[in-house]
């Protein structure tokens, strides 16, 4: 008797449980249909206009505007004049599944979702900042700031100035720790890379420098560099300065260093040749060039330039008359001193380039 009825009670509720769980995954799947129906169908710009003028323009003297007003829904039933065919059951869904998806991180949203008016007052706002948004009005520059962003150096043609090196080891002691550099490029190398650059940068004169290693055999470097010399000129026939670049040696620190606008730089020390050892019937020509050279340096920059000193060899000056040696230092200096030394040289080395061309120009307008 007693298992009978346990087993009844047992079979009634099992099938009054079943119904509930059918609704439940009936009104569940009711629910993802909804939403489906929602994501499937994107709110247009006009359906929102509608909404949001049905919302704002209604009267107490409609009682269809003040239910579409608190009633989304009620946008979707009516007469046909009044219908807004442009929304859609999904749009109409979305207020249902906003009380489902509340972001209580954000007040507002939580509001808008159960009074429409906050929301259509919100996007009304937000269209109107983005209609009478303006853009920054940018300052028109300086002039004298918009005239050095639009000013460019422009290079010359043909290369002007030609610079090698015929001890290319050659480098300074107190940043490498020796005097030379075997089978290597030196500090030598670095000053000439230096007056390139401004010589480019600044005066657009355009440098041919070579930095063939040319001391490989200490006792045969002028006879190499005589061949980098002799191919620098016949690939560039419009060379007006050709400059060989060495540092001195044998000088004590305080004998190394000159201040020049404030600064303390390699002095340069400008030799010629002459025809004491050999045929050189040209050589004042080099000479003056270098008086000139070393009277324009003292103009622009007083103290860099220790005078010109003339020596028995040639050192390849006989292959042009604008070919000169300078010697930019000694192994006491840095190679930073004489880097800067390097830059100074670009602006007399500069002048008499000019020089040379309008003498040229004028001797061909003569002729």
């Amino acid at each position: 008797m007693y298992n009978t009825y346990s087993y009844s009670y047992r079979s009634n509720r099992l099938r009054r449980i079943w119904p509930a769980i059918a609704i439940i995954i009936l009104l569940a799947v009711l629910f993802r249909l909804l939403v489906y129906l929602a994501d499937a169908t994107p709110a247009t710009g006009t359906s929102k206009q509608f909404l949001i003028s049905s919302i704002i323009n209604w009267s107490d003297s409609s009682p269809r505007g003040i239910l579409q007003a608190g009633i989304p829904m009620m946008a979707w039933a009516g007469e046909a004049e009044s219908l807004p065919r442009m929304v859609s059951p999904g749009e109409t869904v979305k207020p249902l599944i906003g009380l489902f998806t509340l972001d209580r991180q954000q007040p507002l949203h939580m509001l808008q979702s159960q009074m429409p008016f906050l929301e259509a007052d919100f996007v009304s706002d937000q269209e109107s900042v983005a209609v009478t948004a303006q853009e920054p009005t940018l300052m028109p520059l300086a002039d004298d700031e918009a005239e050095e962003k639009t000013t460019t150096t422009v290079l010359s043609e043909d290369n002007l100035v030609g610079v090698y090196f015929t001890h290319t080891g050659e480098t300074y002691a107190l940043t490498d720790g020796m005097e030379r550099l075997h089978g290597k490029k030196g500090g030598v190398v670095k000053v000439g890379e230096a007056l390139q650059q401004e010589l480019e940068e600044n005066h657009g004169i355009r440098v041919a420098c070579s930095d063939t290693i040319n001391d490989t055999i200490y006792a045969d470097s002028y006879v190499r560099s005589q061949e980098t010399l002799t191919g620098l000129l016949e690939n560039n026939t419009s060379l007006q300065v050709v400059l060989d670049i060495h540092r001195d040696a044998g000088k004590s620190r305080e004998n190394s260093l000159v201040t020049v606008h404030g600064q303390e730089v390699a002095p340069v020390l400008i030799v010629v040749g002459s025809d004491a050892r050999a045929s050189f019937p040209a050589w004042r020509e080099n000479y003056d060039f270098a008086r000139e050279l070393a009277a324009e340096m003292e103009k622009q920059h007083p103290g860099l330039c220790l005078g010109v000193q003339i020596k028995e060899g040639r050192y390849n000056q006989f292959l042009h008359p604008g070919a000169i040696l300078l010697e930019v230092g000694s192994v006491s200096n840095s190679t930073e001193e004489a880097v800067r030394t390097g830059r100074l040289l670009a602006g007399p080395v500069a002048e008499l380039v000019k020089r040379s061309l309008d003498a040229n120009t004028e001797t061909s307008a003569s002729q």
